[in-house]
C-alpha cells in the first residue's frame, strides 16, 4: 500500500499545482479586464466632460450674440430718445431701455459664470487626461506581463493534466473516489501523522488506529476530517 500512499502524494501535489495554475488562468484575464474597463471609463469620462464643455461653449457663443444684439437695440433706442416729442413716449421707451439694460447685466454674469466653468472644466479635463495617459503607460505594462504569465501557464497546464492522467493510472480505483471527495471537502485529502496527531485538522489520532497506519497495508482515513493518513516512516 505504500506505493499508492506515494501515488497519493504525487497526486496532491499535481492537484495543488493544478488549482493555482487553473485559479490564475481564470483570475489574470479578469485582472486584465479590469484594467481595460477602468481605461475606458476614464476616457468615456472625458469625451463626456468635453461634450459639456463644447455645449457651455455653445451656450455662451448664444448668450454674447444675444448680448450683442441687445447692445444694438439698446444704442438705437437712446438715439431714438432724441427724437421723441411726447414726455409719455418718452418715458416709455426709457423703460424699455432700463428693461434691456438689465437683461444685459444679467447675461454678462451668466457669461462670465460660464467663462469661470470653462477654465475650470479645460483644467479639470487637462489634469484628467495627464492621469489617464500615465495610467495607460502603466497598465499597458500590467496588462503585457499579465498576458506573458497566461501563456507561460497555458505552457505548462497540459503537460500538467497528462502528468496527471499518469499517476491516475498507479492509483486503485477504489481509492481514487476517497481522494477525490476528501479533496474536494478539505482542499488537500492527505495529512501527514506526527506523533499520533493528524496534521490536517490536529486531533489526535487513537493509538490503535495508530498501528495500523505505520504498517502501511491499506488506506486509513483520519476519524475527524476524513483525510487519509501517512507518516514518514520508510522515508
Amino acid at each position: 500500500m505504500r506505493d499508492q500512499i506515494t501515488a497519493l502524494k504525487e497526486l496532491q501535489k499535481i492537484d495543488i499545482d493544478l488549482k493555482e495554475i487553473e485559479i490564475n488562468l481564470e483570475k489574470f484575464p479578469n485582472i486584465i479586464s479590469d484594467f481595460n474597463s477602468e481605461i475606458n471609463q476614464h476616457k468615456e469620462s472625458i469625451t463626456n466632460q468635453k461634450t459639456a464643455l463644447s455645449d457651455i461653449e455653445k451656450e455662451k457663443s448664444l448668450l454674447e450674440s444675444e448680448l450683442e444684439q441687445n447692445e444694438l437695440s439698446i444704442k438705437k433706442s437712446e438715439e431714438k430718445l432724441f427724437e421723441i416729442k411726447t414726455h409719455k413716449e418718452y418715458e416709455a421707451l426709457q423703460k424699455e431701455i432700463a428693461e434691456m439694460k438689465r437683461n444685459n447685466s444679467e447675461l454678462e454674469e451668466q457669461i462670465l459664470q460660464m467663462l469661470e466653468d470653462l477654465d475650470i472644466n479645460e483644467k479639470k479635463i487637462v489634469e484628467d487626461e495627464e492621469k489617464l495617459d500615465s495610467k495607460e503607460t502603466d497598465y499597458t505594462q500590467k496588462i503585457e506581463e499579465y498576458q506573458l504569465q497566461i501563456e507561460e501557464l497555458k505552457v505548462v497546464h497540459e503537460p500538467k493534466i497528462a502528468e496527471k492522467n499518469k499517476i491516475l493510472e498507479r492509483i486503485s480505483s477504489e481509492v481514487i473516489p476517497i481522494y477525490e471527495n476528501v479533496s474536494s471537502k478539505n482542499g488537500q485529502a492527505l495529512a501527514l501523522v506526527v506523533n499520533e496527531l493528524c496534521t490536517g485538522c490536529n486531533m489526535n489520532i487513537p493509538p490503535q488506529l495508530y498501528n495500523h497506519i505505520l504498517t502501511e497495508a491499506e488506506i486509513h482515513q483520519c476519524p475527524s476530517c476524513k483525510r487519509i493518513l501517512y507518516t514518514t516512516q520508510g522515508e
